[in-house]
């Protein structure tokens, strides 16, 4: 049953009868871009802020997304002068053509994380996720694996005075795990089918991010729920905690080096708005560091310098800290609102 449900909402909307007229690019990278590209489908235009130090001349396009059956010129692989807009020409299935434009600038000193205050939401069939659209915005959530069988538990919450806030919510799941933690995060929820018994293995963090903040701030709340249980619904002693956290990484291909760590971990309730002030350590953390345990790379990651720039950025929120193992309490809620990166 879940199986036909989730078919039914991947249909890829640009499979019709006939001859493809879809010829949109729906992702553009750089090596060494420095925050979230902007496509504007009505201009067709692309813009990339990139880091100073990028080099644009001979530069190869680390991604490139376009519409099914559709064919680019030039082609993906071809390097190309980016000190000057480059025209690229997307030719639908029915051999018509749309020239988009891909502009590099260079990014703005300290920046930040686009839609950060999470006042933008935008609707995917019964839900809503965190941006301005699809194309423009790099948060993700678990959305549209928990809409299969039941209701989203990342949403917003209007505060009045077009102030949005996110609130996300551990649920229960039953048919497909015994509970299903809220998370919010830079990158995306990706297109296979969501595997509920590895809920990583759905999800790509990160973003392409240039800056070295000193630490991230925001305002919260956290209400965690009120039976503590592991995956088989077995009481816990202790209670739920929240995670909140930002990476900063230097990426190159496969390898992902862990440049900074800013991590915060609490079952403490707050149940008014609190301002939260979490400092980023740079380089590698010791065992003296009181988040080590939860907080050291994982597998796939190693150490880098503390004084390299990074290239990526990942923040993560979630309403329960082990939800990754279906760990914790159904019901907590955690709030965050005016999420800033501090230089």
């Amino acid at each position: 049953m879940l199986l036909g449900f989730f078919f039914v909402e991947s249909c890829i909307s640009e499979d019709e009868f006939g001859l493809s007229s879809f010829k949109e690019v729906k992702a553009f990278q750089l090596p060494g871009q420095a925050g979230l590209t902007s496509i504007n489908k009505e201009l067709r235009s692309i813009i990339i802020p990139m880091s100073e130090e990028a080099q644009l001349i001979d530069l190869i396009p680390s991604i490139i997304e376009i519409s099914n059956l559709a064919n680019i010129s030039p082609s993906k692989n071809e390097p190309q002068n980016f000190l000057e807009p480059v025209s690229y020409t997307v030719t639908a299935e029915d051999n018509s053509t749309a020239v988009w434009t891909v502009t590099a600038i260079p990014a703005l000193p300290n920046p930040q994380l686009p839609n950060s205050d999470f006042d933008l939401w935008y609707n995917v069939g019964r839900y809503q996720q965190p941006g301005e659209s699809a194309e423009n915005t790099v948060w993700g959530t678990a959305n549209r694996a928990l809409a299969i069988a039941g209701d989203a538990n990342t949403n917003p919450e209007d505060l009045g005075d077009g102030d949005f806030a996110a609130r996300l919510t551990s649920v229960s799941a039953p048919l497909l795990v015994r509970m299903a933690a809220a998370t919010l995060f830079t990158g995306k929820f990706t297109d296979k089918f969501p595997n509920p018994t590895d809920p990583r293995s759905n999800i790509d963090f990160g973003t392409p991010f240039n800056g070295r903040p000193n630490a991230f701030k925001l305002d919260y709340i956290y209400i965690p729920g009120s039976s503590y249980e592991d995956a088989d619904g077995n009481l816990l002693l202790g209670g739920d905690q929240c995670d909140i956290y930002v990476l900063l990484e230097k990426r190159d291909g496969n390898n992902i080096q862990r440049i900074g760590t800013g991590w915060f971990r609490s079952g403490i309730e707050v149940a008014n708005w609190e301002n939260l002030v979490i400092d980023i350590k740079y380089g590698e953390l010791t065992p003296s560091d009181l988040e080590y345990e939860y907080a050291n790379i994982q597998d796939g990651e190693s150490w880098g310098l503390g004084s390299a720039t990074p290239t990526h950025i990942t923040v993560v929120f979630s309403s329960s800290a082990l939800g990754d193992f279906f760990t914790g309490a159904i019901g907590s809620e955690l709030w965050i609102n005016n999420f800033e990166l501090i230089y």
